[in-house]
């Protein structure tokens, strides 16, 4: 005789993206409520005042592959290989610094001037990347890119996959619009961060199937880039020009998206590298 809980899983199983996204916007948006009635996205400290919203990524990923009865371990094994050339390692924290800083380099050309000017001393930098790849926004990786872009992928090419789980990583930052001190409603700063999250998303689907299916990498650079700039630009003929920080900024990531799909076509990366995933 099945069971509620045998029920349950056949449902999940038969519908594991919805579950997914359940899971996750569920439990997101339970938070995101908490900290709105509190006032905590202005209240706490800033390095943690969007704790623990992106857990729900794991745990939607978690459930469907319980549900789904495939082997946790085996889950686990793939998401967490951390095995990869040296070249790898360092461009996936190289690339998202190198963008970062090439707006305020913009600023300064033309006889502005450039500084070295963290926002934090370089070992709370430090502590903050860290804590992305631990706690904060490198641990939604194991939803977006460890889950969903498999899942998509199954149907649609590396591109598509990609542009559609950026598509929903965007609506899940929506609720943040409501009161966290980084996000606000003005219209160019809207097109700007949906234009950045699309194409990075772009960009981290490629490079989970260069990886074969390991999120480290993902993590690594989604912390990478959640640490910003640390060089400050002004004076420049182009400084102040309100459409630099949405060319530049977005941009350079649409730019790496066109490199990949020159190079590979939709696939993103070479065919045969993408088989293991799919």
């Amino acid at each position: 005789m099945r069971t509620r809980t045998d029920n349950l899983r056949s449902f999940i199983a038969r519908h594991r993206i919805p579950a997914f996204l359940l899971v996750t916007f569920g439990w997101t948006l339970t938070v995101d409520a908490v900290y709105y009635w509190f006032g905590w996205w202005s209240s706490l400290p800033i390095y943690i005042n969007t704790f623990p919203r992106q857990w729900g990524l794991p745990m939607g990923a978690v459930v469907v592959a319980w549900a789904s009865n495939v082997p946790l371990r085996e889950w686990l094994g793939r998401v967490f290989q951390w095995r990869f050339p040296l070249w790898l390692v360092l461009g996936v924290v190289a690339l998202p610094l190198v963008i970062d800083n090439i707006q305020p380099v913009i600023a300064a050309l033309g006889g502005g001037s450039l500084s070295y000017s963290p926002p934090a001393p370089l070992h709370l930098l430090f502590v903050f990347f860290l804590l992305n790849v631990f706690l904060l926004g490198g641990v939604e990786e194991f939803g977006w890119r460890g889950f969903l872009q498999p899942e998509f992928q199954e149907q649609m090419s590396v591109l598509t996959a990609g542009l559609a789980v950026g598509v929903f990583w965007w609506a899940w930052h929506l609720p943040l619009f409501l009161g966290h001190p980084n996000f606000t409603f003005e219209p160019l700063f809207m097109v700007q961060y949906f234009t950045v999250v699309i194409s990075f998303s772009t960009v981290l689907g490629a490079l989970v199937n260069v990886t074969d299916g390991g999120v480290i990498p993902a993590v690594v650079m989604h912390a990478a880039l959640n640490v910003g700039s640390i060089l400050q630009g002004s004076g420049g003929t182009l400084d102040g020009i309100l459409l630099i920080p949405l060319v530049v900024g977005s941009g350079a990531w649409w730019l790496v998206v066109a490199v990949l799909v020159g190079l590979h076509g939709r696939s993103m990366v070479p065919k045969s590298v993408i088989e293991p995933l799919s």
